[in-house]
């Protein structure tokens, strides 16, 4: 008889459970960006130094001023700025991720460079990726003193401060 009451109740309990998962709501899709042709992406998506010069350009537009730069490798450019304001000002790292369009950051590249900013004694750290992140990393960051932007935000933070157009420096 025991068995019987223990299997009921399992039973019970698992419909229960079916039941409340229904009812949460599945994650919401980051919104995605499509080019109609490869010609239609921009220029510094797919060049390291035309990206480096774009991450510099978009940061200095918060009033960051830059101060030093290293490629970590391939894909991956450290920045150093400050900010002079007073009270609010401090120093801010940024790691600019080039990856090909499309690529996701995960949880844990967002937690070591989460664990940089925190380390380096940075006001703030900016992490900026051709690609998209995880939900575990959009996650992970809640409550802390990084900022995550992808692709989409980028491209629409270049076209609203006007900077969007590539412009190549005279050689």
């Amino acid at each position: 008889m025991a068995i019987f009451v223990i299997t009921f109740g399992a039973f019970v309990i698992g419909i229960i459970l079916i039941i409340s998962l229904k009812k949460t709501s599945p994650p919401t899709p980051q919104e995605q960006i499509h080019f109609n042709k490869p010609s239609d992406v921009p220029f510094y998506l797919t060049d390291r130094d035309a990206f480096k010069a774009k991450c510099v350009e978009f940061m200095e537009k918060f009033n960051l001023e830059y101060v030093h730069s290293v490629w970590a490798d391939d894909h991956e450019l450290e920045l150093a700025m400050n900010d002079e304001t007073p009270v609010v000002g401090g120093s801010y790292i940024a790691l600019c991720i080039i990856e090909p369009p499309g690529q996701t950051v995960n949880a844990m590249k967002v937690k070591g460079f989460l664990d940089t900013v925190k380390g380096e004694g940075a006001s703030r750290g900016i992490l900026i990726t051709t690609g998209y992140f995880s939900n575990e990393a959009i996650n992970l960051i809640e409550d802390e003193p990084v900022e995550l932007v992808n692709v989409v935000s980028f491209i629409s933070y270049l076209k609203k401060f006007g900077i969007y157009e590539y412009i190549p420096e005279p050689s």
